[in-house]
Order: C-alpha cells, then sequence, then structure tokens
C-alpha cells in the first residue's frame, strides 16, 4: 500500500474553466479519506487526475515517493471503482473478477487464488457462477469491489460508488466497506456528495468547493469545529442556522435576537452559527433564549425538528419528540453557548 499527494495542483481545462486550484492534499499510508462537496466542486477531477485519467495543469501529483504526473494510467498501479458498476454482463462472477488478471497473463492458479481471496472478503464465495443479472444492486457493487481487490493495488479510489443504491443498500455497503478497509489495512480515496457517508466512513474528510479545498478534519472535528461558513452550512442535518449579527463588543445583535458572545471577536458585521441541536425547549437554565415562531414541526422518531422564523430569520431547531407543540405557536428556546459559532459576515472564516 501507498500515500498519495496533491502538491499545489490545479486542473485547468482548455476552454479555460478552473476545476481545481490550487490544492495540497496528503492521503497517509492505509487511511480511509472522503472527499466530499456538492456536485461541479471538482473533487471527482481530483480523482481523476490522481488515476491519470486526467492531466494536471500546474502542481505535482504523488503515489508514495514517486510523482505520477506523466506516468500512464495503466502503470500507476490503483484500482477504481465507479458508480456504475461496468460488469460484463455474459461472464459469471468470477470471469468478471478474474479478467483483469487474465489479460495480465496470471497464471491460471494464482487467478484462482486472487480470485477466491477477493469473493471471501467481499462475501460473494457463494455466487462466483452466477451471472449480473442474478445479483441484487449491493452484490454487482460487491463484484466492483472485488475486482478491485484482485489486483492489489497501491490505492483504491472511489467516485460516489453507492450513489445508484437504495437508501437501505447504501446502509450495509457502508458497514461492507468499512470491514473491507480493515480487512485489507489499504489505501482508500473515496469521493461522495453524501455527507452521511463521509461522516460514518473517512477517518478524516476533505471538503471541496468550487475547486478549493475548504477544510481537512476527521468527521467529529469537521462538525464541531467547521473553518468556514461553507463548512458548516454543508455538514449536519439540518443544516446549521447562519444568522447574519451586527457585532459591538461581546454583544451579537440580529433581528429579534441578541446574545452575549463568550469573548469579543474584533468584528462589527458576523453570521452567527447555532446547530439544530444546539436549541433546546427548556427555557429556564439562565441561557440566551429566542422567540421562535412554528412554521412547521417533523416527528423523526427519537428527534422533533421545528421549522420557524426568527424575526426575518428561518431557523430549525431539534427538540425533544414528546413536548407538544401546535403549528403557529411561538416558543421560547433556549440555546447552548458552548455550541455556537461566529464567522466573519466578509470572509466566511469562523472566528469563534
Amino acid at each position: 500500500m501507498a500515500s498519495a499527494s496533491f502538491q499545489n495542483v490545479t486542473k485547468r481545462f482548455p476552454e479555460g474553466e478552473i476545476a481545481v486550484k490550487d490544492m495540497s492534499l496528503e492521503v497517509k499510508d492505509g487511511e480511509f479519506l472522503i472527499v466530499l462537496g456538492p456536485s461541479g466542486c471538482g473533487k471527482s477531477t481530483a480523482l481523476r487526475m490522481l488515476a491519470g485519467a486526467e492531466d494536471v495543469t500546474e502542481g505535482v501529483i504523488k503515489i508514495g515517493e514517486t510523482v505520477v504526473n506523466n506516468v500512464p494510467s495503466r502503470n500507476r498501479d490503483v484500482a477504481m471503482v465507479f458508480q456504475t458498476y461496468a460488469l460484463y454482463p455474459h461472464m459469471s462472477v468470477f470471469d468478471n473478477m478474474a479478467f483483469s488478471l487474465r489479460l495480465q497473463g496470471v497464471d491460471q492458479a494464482d487467478i484462482a487464488r486472487r480470485v477466491n481471496r477477493a469473493a471471501e472478503i467481499v462475501g460473494l464465495g457463494p455466487f462466483l457462477k452466477r451471472l449480473p443479472r442474478q445479483l441484487s444492486g449491493g452484490e454487482q457493487q460487491r463484484v466492483a469491489l472485488g475486482r478491485a481487490i484482485v489486483r492489489d493495488p497501491q490505492l483504491f479510489l472511489f467516485d460516489e460508488p453507492l450513489s445508484s443504491l437504495d437508501a437501505n443498500l447504501r446502509g450495509h455497503m457502508r458497514v461492507e466497506l468499512q470491514k473491507i478497509h480493515r480487512a485489507l489495512g489499504a489505501t482508500f480515496l473515496y469521493v461522495t456528495h453524501d455527507q452521511v457517508e463521509a461522516m460514518t466512513l473517512g477517518d478524516r474528510i476533505a471538503v471541496m468547493n468550487d475547486g478549493v479545498l475548504q477544510q481537512v478534519a476527521p468527521p467529529s472535528v469537521m462538525y464541531e469545529h467547521p473553518a468556514n461558513m461553507f463548512v458548516a452550512g454543508f455538514i449536519g442535518t439540518p443544516a446549521m442556522n447562519l444568522i447574519p449579527v451586527a457585532v459591538s463588543g461581546k454583544t451579537a445583535k440580529g433581528s429579534a435576537l441578541q446574545i452575549e458572545l463568550p469573548r469579543e471577536p474584533r468584528l462589527t458585521a458576523g453570521v452567527l452559527g447555532i446547530r439544530p441541536e444546539a436549541l433546546h425547549e427548556d427555557a429556564s437554565r439562565g441561557e440566551p433564549t429566542i422567540d421562535v415562531q412554528v412554521n412547521q414541526a417533523e416527528m423523526l422518531g427519537r428527534d422533533q425538528l421545528l421549522y420557524g422564523t426568527v424575526g426575518d430569520n428561518a431557523i430549525v431547531a431539534r427538540v425533544d419528540p414528546h413536548v407538544k407543540i401546535s403549528l403557529g405557536e411561538r416558543v421560547q428556546l433556549g440555546i447552548d453557548m458552548e455550541s455556537i459559532h461566529l464567522f466573519d459576515a466578509k470572509t466566511g472564516q469562523a472566528v469563534l
């Protein structure tokens, strides 16, 4: 296995569009790193540059200590798993997994050993004689994983591999991917727009937007300490509430909202960030409160989401499902001050 790195990498297409801008990122040996961002943010382009499917305009890409900018894709010793499985419909599971090894001239005994080992890892041992049409979507995705595993590459690259599966299968395959990663001890670089995949799978997450790397951190750090407003609004379901405020000393004042900040942030125009779970229905704890006009409530089993307004701003709160709240009601919600964030309104960067 090996590490990989992007060093000040830029990808500029012939029409002038910049897909990736000055990206520096290290993927550690044996790490499960997630590249997360919305469609069109440059994450798949970054993956394709590492795989050799896209040229690098500027900067350096390394696999281990080797610069691979000019190394053909076939010689980079990486395996890609895509959203589409691209299985040969007329071939058995065994033959699909063995195909690349036969092209390389690997002897039959070694092919059988490697395919059977990969099938055991991905749980396909009983299915090796079946055709793709006899498999479920999740089983077909596991064939694609097994096909990558038999190559024993230095790096596994995943480009939104679960996005075509239904919700239940995605949850199952997330568990399977974690097991496979542990079994192989391999280096995984995984691209997705799905934050649930990112938060549950990744050792670290690299968030991209408009071709620019925004933050790289473990999932818990990313959630609790977002570097800027984009990360704060992108990570979390529902998203963090972002409320414009004027700041004077330690006082933050917005539409129908005024609170005292833990310390003076030394700016005058800010955006207050409050996670939905940092708002609670017990307004008697001595914490600051806000007056919320409730427009909608959603029951989600263990949670209740309240959608409403505070002055001119929309807001979402996650509260106890046993609390009965009527639509149109005004409620006082307490604010957990240890969980608030403040961003510079001009730069978007976190200051508190």
